[in-house]
């Protein structure tokens, strides 16, 4: 047989099922190390019994959210089902999360509640949270095998699994939670960049909303959606009246009407939480914990000012709000504060050592230098596209706008928040969608590299680089697993 030919049929057979075989081996074990992992860092009875006043803040609203899994028909159908949906709130902490871990609660637990976290109610979450990654994980690392070469799809997935759920699941907090929703909302927002049929717009306003119904919040993310997608819808209007012409799926007549669908679904989806609030505190929207300037003057007024009474007894000059900010800090203030949070951000998403935690910034900068590696080639190496197929993605440009803009907006969002919410892991949600994007715009270069003549020593290239990587990664996590515990 020669040469061209065997190697054309190994390729088949490596196309067709070896990949496969390969991918659920090495995902198989990558799940089962980050469930190890999971475990090793369970929380110590003695911490357990001295949780952080945002846990606190979390179980009380738990225990309270019990009595609302057993709704009371006998007083009619839609308020026992309203109440039955997540939307407690007080003020600061969102109600799904609290709503699910009612379902795992016990009476005994909750009356035990105000002791601390009982052993056995954490090891139900714990249990709980570890299913439910461990799901979410492997579907991910099927979908990126479907659309990446099986190197970056473990690379994809070793990331996200110990550089973001890992250390984000430790506490009682929904930053896990909030983290996959997050994820979840940015691919249905690149997803309908690409190709904008409707139902894409009710996936990103359900998710929206399930986000911010756990931590705050997606709302930045949307803004910026929208804005980019309008911008779309106005290049096409001029395309459309002008003579140029070209290939697109996405459509123009779709963008109204998806905001539409958007909007109504996001609605929707919160709109307990939000008619909870207007009824308790008299606003929709009752979180004025991001307009104090620390953590403490946050817990003091608070205390003072905790139960909905007291919120409603107050002038509208003294509760906290972004215009009564305004007046009492200059704007050299708020730009120091936005300046100091999203350095702040950047230095606990992006971890540098090698030592005592996952070298986040490390593998997304050697990402990040692939990308521009692969930039470089297509721009100044590679021969000029002569067809559709070897150009970019017709929809690259809002593609990139919305990345960098979505990842500066909500940057400059969480990093304003940090000063106030001083415990749990939420930034690290900005991780995963970045490093979903990396990888996802190289394999796309490589993808139109594939269909040039330079195919075969980029491509051989590329390979080598993710691999290493990925062996990096591996040399990691035996280093890791030999540890005791987990330190972000």
């Amino acid at each position: 047989m020669p040469l061209t030919s065997a190697l054309f049929h190994m390729t088949r057979l490596w196309l067709r099922g070896g990949r496969w075989l390969v991918m659920w081996a090495a995902l198989a074990a990558l799940l089962w190390a980050y469930a190890l992992a999971f475990r090793q860092d369970f929380p110590t009875p003695d911490e357990l019994r001295r949780p952080h006043d945002m846990e606190l803040r979390h179980l009380a609203l738990t225990i309270a959210t019990r009595g609302d899994l057993t709704p009371d028909f006998s007083r009619g159908v839609s308020a026992p089902l309203n109440d039955w949906l997540p939307h407690r709130t007080d003020g600061l902490v969102r109600p799904l999360w609290p709503w699910l871990s009612a379902w795992m609660m016990d009476d005994a637990e909750g009356k035990d509640g105000g002791a601390g976290i009982s052993p056995r109610f954490a090891t139900k979450i714990q249990m709980a949270k570890i299913s439910f990654t461990v799901g979410m994980l492997a579907l991910l690392g099927l979908a990126c095998a479907r659309a990446f070469s099986l190197p970056a799809a473990l690379l994809t997935v070793f990331l996200i699994a110990f550089g973001v759920f890992l250390p984000s699941g430790r506490h009682f907090t929904p930053d896990l939670l909030f983290s996959v929703l997050f994820l979840l909302t940015w691919v249905c927002c690149i997803a309908a960049l690409k190709r904008n049929s409707l139902w894409l717009y009710g996936m990103i306003g359900f998710f929206a909303a399930l986000g911010n119904l756990t931590a705050p919040t997606t709302t930045p993310l949307l803004l910026v959606f929208a804005g980019v997608s309008t911008l779309r819808w106005l290049w096409g209007w001029i395309l459309e009246h002008g003579s140029a012409g070209g290939t697109t799926l996405w459509v123009r007549r779709n963008h109204w009407l998806g905001m539409l669908v958007l909007v109504v679904t996001h609605l929707l989806t919160s709109g307990p939480m939000l008619a909870h609030a207007h009824q308790e505190f008299g606003d929709p929207s009752p979180f004025h914990w991001r307009w104090f300037d620390d953590a403490e003057e946050m817990r003091a007024w608070t205390a003072t000012h905790g139960t909905p009474s007291s919120i409603r007894s107050l002038r509208d000059e003294e509760i906290p709000s972004f215009s009564n900010y305004r007046t009492t800090h200059s704007t050299q203030e708020i730009r120091a504060r936005l300046k100091s949070g999203a350095k702040t951000l950047m230095r606990g998403v992006f971890t540098f050592g090698w030592a005592e935690s996952l070298p986040r910034g490390c593998f997304a900068l050697a990402v990040a230098g692939i990308l521009l590696l692969l930039l470089a080639l297509l721009w100044f190496v590679a021969p000029r596209a002569h067809h559709a197929g070897q150009a970019l993605h017709p929809e690259t440009a809002p593609i990139v706008l919305f990345t960098v803009l979505a990842l500066v907006v909500c940057a400059l969002d969480f990093g304003w928040d940090l000063s106030v919410l001083d415990f749990g892991r939420r930034s690290l949600a900005l991780y995963a969608p970045l490093v979903l994007s990396l990888v996802w715009a190289c394999e796309a270069l490589v993808k139109r590299v594939r269909r040039r003549p330079i195919r075969f020593p980029v491509l051989l290239s590329y390979q080598a680089l993710v691999t290493l990587y990925c062996v990096a990664g591996l040399w990691w996590l035996i280093v890791f697993l030999q540890q005791a515990s987990f330190t972000a």
